[in-house]
């Protein structure tokens, strides 16, 4: 064989090895894309998966956040309107003195007052316009009333004015006992009941 046969075959051999090296190559590298690919495709999907989940967490976070600031609102809403019927029932319990019917609702404040300090020797203090309203006749009938449901000697004398809407503060002559029987101190006592029932009627 001659030199040009030889190393034209040697050409051929290097070649064919070399597409089949080049062709292994391809397919190589074919198998690694293709491997790439499915693993982005994977890693893709987890990350969907993932930010699906991170997603729905959010979406569920500011729904409970929304409902939380709703009933928050809603709840200031009604304290607010309740507020205000508790305003509106103050102003009318300042126009109290003024109904006709008021007399008899304070000379049964002051006999509650008594009774319930047991009677005995009692000052009664009031407004100054109640003052006039209550006068001695009045005290001296209750006297009467106080001493037969406590048994006990009463005498009801009217002290200095106090600053009150209306009603009375009945107090024992020594000052050690008091009972606040004013339309104002009654009412809060009572605040909570007016609340629930101012409730109960709105909501």
């Amino acid at each position: 064989m001659g030199v040009d046969k030889i190393k034209s075959k040697i050409l051929e051999d290097a070649k064919a090895e070399a597409n089949k090296i080049i062709s292994q190559a391809e397919e190589e590298k074919a198998k690694i894309l293709e491997k790439a690919k499915e693993e982005a495709e994977k890693r893709k999907a987890e990350i969907l998966k993932k930010g699906e989940k991170e997603a729905e967490m959010t979406k569920s976070r500011i729904i409970s956040e929304a409902k939380l600031e709703a009933k928050k609102k809603l709840l200031e809403a009604k304290e607010e309107i309740i507020n205000m019927a508790i305003e509106k029932l103050r102003e009318e319990l300042a126009k109290l003195p003024e109904q006709s019917e008021y007399k008899d609702k304070l000379i049964n404040l002051i006999k509650d007052g008594a009774v319930s300090l047991g009677g005995g020797e009692l000052v009664v203090r009031l407004n100054k316009r109640d003052m006039d309203i209550i006068d001695d006749s009045v005290l001296w009938n209750l006297e009467k009333e106080v001493e037969e449901m406590t048994k006990k000697v009463t005498v009801l004398k009217k002290g200095k004015p106090v600053d009150i809407i209306g009603g009375c503060i009945i107090e024992t002559a020594d000052g050690l006992k008091s009972l606040d029987n004013s339309l104002e101190a009654i009412f809060n006592r009572n605040l909570d009941v007016v609340r629930a029932r101012i409730t109960e009627k709105l909501f």
